[in-house]
């Protein structure tokens, strides 16, 4: 029997200390050894670019499924030379920005949002029933979605734009994130989850969004 990883007793506190290097330390348990933000930031990038090239160049690395399955299995591609909870959901609330309303979904109902994405995706038969001016709605309205499950430690931002560049090649389209700013793209879903306003997000997946998929 596997005993429990530091992250996956104790109370809350505990679990977030179980995710670090050392308790209050902003650096997070890795597997290639940083001891600062800077550096495991610079290794996580370069495994990253690795990973991301290896997963769009083989199809069936990651089965397709459009649940919290597939994003688990994405997040597990992506991260598994950096962090030993790759795929693994968190079991720590997390928040950005001040003040509670900015919180994500606590770890245990991480499961119902991302059940109500996996269902409206299928109904749309993988988006392939939504017409192209609907497109940038739908679109918008499911990453918010997602995006307030936020269902890893860390991660989630690259996990989940491959998620849906994925899911926009089914039905030959795709989202090119070249063309966004990733700190507009952070404050647009911010505004949007903290707010409710997903206008500066349905901006930045109008102007994402291409013919040509990347998958």
């Amino acid at each position: 029997m596997i005993p429990p990883r530091p992250w996956e007793v104790g109370d809350h506190e505990a679990r977030w200390n179980g995710y670090l290097l050392a308790p209050g330390s902003p650096v997070l348990r890795n597997k290639v050894g940083a001891t600062t933000t800077e550096a495991l930031r610079a290794a996580e990038n370069d495994l990253l670019e690795f990973r991301l090239t290896e997963l769009r160049s083989q199809r069936g690395l990651v089965s397709r499924t459009y649940d919290l399955a597939h994003l688990q299995r994405l997040h597990l591609q992506l991260f598994q030379d950096v962090y030993e909870w790759a795929g693994d959901l968190r079991t720590v609330g997390i928040a950005k920005g001040e003040g509670e309303d900015t919180s994500f979904v606590p770890p245990l109902d991480i499961e119902r949002p991302v059940a109500h994405v996996a269902a409206r995706i299928a109904e749309s038969h993988l988006l392939r029933d939504v017409g192209a001016d609907e497109l940038v709605d739908e679109v918008t309205y499911l990453y918010d979605y997602l995006n307030f499950a936020h269902p890893f430690r860390e991660g989630n931002g690259r996990a989940q734009r491959e998620f849906f560049a994925q899911l926009l090649a089914e039905s030959g389209r795709g989202l090119d994130w070249s063309k966004a700013d990733m700190d507009g793209l952070h404050s647009a879903c911010h505004a949007a989850r903290v707010d409710g306003d997903t206008s500066a997000l349905r901006t930045i997946i109008a102007v994402a969004l291409t013919v040509d998929p990347v998958y």
